[in-house]
This record gives C-alpha cells, sequence and structure tokens, in this order.
C-alpha cells in the first residue's frame, strides 16, 4: 500500500512553484501547477494558517511565500528576522517614491540580498535581486557595511577577502580604503554610480539595531537620475526606512538574541553624519 500523501505533495509542489517569483495570483498557480483552483485555494488557506504563505497586504488576489520556508532548513537567525520585519516597511516606502529597495546582510565577504521592493516599483530593472550577492568594494551596499562596522569586523572582512579562492577583489591598499570609510561616515551614505545612462545607480545607508549593524539599505535608479539633487531628496526618506526598520527589529533582539553572519553578536558603530 502506498504510503504517500496527496495533499503534502500537492503543498509542496505550490511552495516549489512559488519560490521561482514574489508573487503568484490563483489563475497563475492553477496555470503553472495543473491544480484545480478550489484545490489549490484549500492549500493555500492552509499554508496561510501555518504562515509560509501570506496574501499580499498591497496587491489583492496575489500571494507571496514567507520567511518561515527558509526557516525550515536555516533556522531563525537575526537576518531572517530582519528581512521579515522589513518587508512591510520597505514596501510602504517603494509605495511613496516608486523606486526600489533592497535589504543587505554581510555573508562572508560580501552583501547578500535579503528582501527587496522590486516587484513593487514600477522603475525595477529586474522581477527581484533577493539572494543576488554584491563585493564589498564594488558595491554601495558594501561600502557602507565596511564603512560602518567596527573595526574589529572590519579586519575580518578584509581577511576573507584577501584569502578568498577565486579571481574577486582584494584589498591592498589600505589607505585608499581608510579615505573611504572616512568619506562615507562624513556623508553618512555611500553611493555606486553607473558608467553609462542605461546602467543601475544605487546608494546605501547603514541598518542599526540596538546600537548594532545589522545590514545595509539600497535605493536603485537609473545611472541617468543619480545626481546631487536626487540625493538630497532620497537620502533621508532612506536613512528614514532604515531607522525605522532597526526600531522594528529591536524587540525581537531582546527577545531572542542575535546572529550575524560571521557567527558575532553584531558589530558596534553608529551613523556619523546626515544629509543636509
Amino acid at each position: 500500500m502506498s504510503t504517500e500523501v496527496r495533499s503534502v505533495q500537492r503543498a509542496l509542489q505550490i511552495l516549489r512553484v512559488m519560490n521561482e517569483r514574489v508573487s503568484w495570483t490563483l489563475q497563475e498557480l492553477h496555470q503553472r501547477t495543473g491544480l484545480a483552483k478550489s484545490t489549490l485555494h484549500r492549500l493555500l488557506s492552509t499554508l496561510e494558517t501555518e504562515k509560509y504563505v501570506r496574501t499580499d497586504p498591497h496587491v489583492y488576489g496575489h500571494y507571496q511565500l514567507t520567511q518561515a520556508v527558509g526557516n525550515l532548513s536555516c533556522g531563525v537567525t537575526t537576518q531572517m528576522q530582519l528581512a521579515e520585519l522589513a518587508a512591510p516597511i520597505m514596501v510602504s516606502t517603494t509605495h511613496a517614491i516608486k523606486w526600489p529597495l533592497s535589504l543587505g546582510v554581510i555573508d562572508r565577504h560580501q552583501i547578500r540580498i535579503v528582501y527587496c521592493t522590486m516587484p513593487y516599483s514600477p522603475y525595477a530593472i529586474r522581477p527581484s535581486s533577493v539572494g543576488r550577492k554584491y563585493e564589498l568594494t564594488e558595491s554601495a551596499s558594501g561600502r557602507a557595511y565596511l564603512a560602518f562596522c567596527d573595526p574589529s569586523e572590519r579586519r575580518i572582512l578584509i581577511e576573507e577577502m584577501n584569502s578568498r579562492e577565486d579571481d574577486g577583489p582584494r584589498i591592498t591598499d589600505l589607505r585608499a580604503m581608510r579615505h573611504m570609510i572616512r568619506e562615507i561616515r562624513k556623508q553618512g551614505f555611500a553611493v555606486r554610480y553607473g558608467h553609462h545612462r542605461s546602467e543601475s545607480a544605487a546608494l546605501a545607508v547603514p541598518v542599526f539595531s540596538a546600537g548594532m549593524l545589522r545590514g545595509v539599505m539600497v535605493y536603485t535608479t537609473f545611472a541617468r537620475q543619480m545626481d546631487e539633487r536626487m540625493l538630497k531628496r532620497a537620502v533621508p526618506t532612506v536613512l528614514a526606512t532604515a531607522q525605522r526598520v532597526g526600531e522594528a527589529l529591536a524587540p525581537a533582539l531582546r527577545a531572542g538574541g542575535s546572529v550575524s553572519g560571521h557567527g558575532l553578536a553584531g558589530s558596534r558603530s553608529e551613523p556619523v553624519a546626515r544629509v543636509a
């Protein structure tokens, strides 16, 4: 006698399909899985009750996976709590400013994106950036993290970069790096300008919670849009959003402790400056 449970198989099929992109309608899932809409509705309701699926609060009739799906294999970490708590705050900001935001955390010698609002932006250059990794010295997110992490973590990151086995960038000019860090801390954010008008550009600010650096908030736009006027308009909004995310995370940290990309308690540092 078969021991297979058909409803479990179907639920797992739905989760696998939904992992292909950020948001799905019932009709799209019906077409993609071949399951009857009544079956899909029943299983989605069960998955929503168990907190593995949620209805998109901003787009009626759309379903999304939650961070709880990742928690099944990874366990609960501060980074996952950060992404879960940041999501509604970042979506609210993107609805107001139209441009997409991303949330990055340290992952060895790179920044890994754990949440982004590209599905909610009319100007997004791709469906999502979740899971993408960016080099510390070549991206706005990486430079912001290097600038605002504490010296002990920065030493670890430099050692990680310089001992990497691939052909990625190293940090060999420490004098230039120290100058970069001073400039970023002075202005309160890091910027990556595009080389061509058709490319993207980004600015990144630190995300602090309970006095420690937890990640970076990244604002993405087109290279031709990134000028001083846009910076003056965008930086205060991104800083305020990062602050709200940090404040939302603080109670969870007090309740359950913290985990960082290097197994540290976090990186103690504080923003130095704000844009006038």
